[in-house]
């Protein structure tokens, strides 16, 4: 699929939650396999069989690498930033960090406009190269989220391990936030230990315009979801970013970098 060009590089772009679009905008990079009928099959699908196979890790380094080379002049000029996330296979590997270093430096892509996501339900195999990579990382001032955060069991395990600079709260605790309680208690906790630790927030699963208000009471600065946008072809938002068009925005929601 990497070879013959059935491999899509989608994105949703993450929005500063009521507040003018100060910078860029910063986009989740996504990715959709285009079956042999046509019909995009979405990563919840196919990355579990990349996984099994041990692929997860030589995708991942395809997403990076054709984001960055595609996309690495509107990154140098300011219009957008892009994350990435990454696999366990992927984090494991102790070369991950020399495949980023050689792909930015082919792109000229700016590493302050680069992310990086750890998956908190990834099982990480070799701890020692993920926190030798996201020392790396930051060192080179790449953004490095925590995300699903709350969904497994490991989360303030990693958020103990790994110096991180988002934490992004998992969708489960979001899409029900206007009538559970227990959901709004859970959000509000995480909230509070990221503005503590100088992280920045990121609600995930953000579907409903009630969930947005209930969010941005709470002083959650970032959201995500399909209330916000929808994936679509990266090279589409990234034309709309390059030209200077209004980001795509719904009411009371506005698109800003991620500090």
């Amino acid at each position: 699929a990497m070879e013959d060009g059935r491999l899509k590089l989608f994105g949703q772009e993450i929005h500063r939650l009521g507040r003018p679009w100060e910078e860029n905008r910063h986009v989740e990079v996504l990715a959709r396999l285009e079956g042999r009928n046509g019909k995009l099959i979405p990563p919840g699908e196919f990355m579990p069989v990349a996984e099994r196979f041990g692929l997860a890790a030589r995708l991942d380094r395809w997403i990076i690498r054709a984001a960055l080379a595609r996309h690495g002049k509107a990154m140098r000029s300011g219009a957008i930033s892009l994350g990435f996330n990454l696999s366990a296979q992927t984090l494991s590997d102790p070369q991950l960090w020399d495949f980023v270093d050689a792909a930015i430096a082919g792109s000229g892509a700016p590493p302050s406009g680069i992310g990086f996501e750890i998956t908190e339900t990834a099982a990480v195999t070799n701890f020692d190269a993920a926190e030798e990579f996201v020392r790396k990382a930051r060192l080179r001032r790449c953004r490095v989220s925590l995300d699903d955060f709350g969904a497994g069991m490991s989360s303030f395990e990693y958020l103990r391990r790994f110096p991180i600079d988002v934490i992004k709260i998992d969708g489960s605790f979001v899409e029900h936030i206007a009538e559970s309680r227990f959901d709004r208690e859970i959000v509000s906790a995480i909230a509070g230990i990221a503005r503590s630790m100088g992280s920045a927030v990121v609600a995930e699963k953000i579907e409903e315009k009630s969930a947005l208000e209930i969010l941005m009471g709470m002083g959650v600065a970032y959201g995500q979801g399909y209330f916000l946008h929808r994936p679509e072809p990266l090279e589409a938002i990234v034309a709309r970013a390059a030209g200077g068009a209004a980001p795509f925005e719904r009411p009371h929601a506005r698109v800003g970098g991620i500090k």
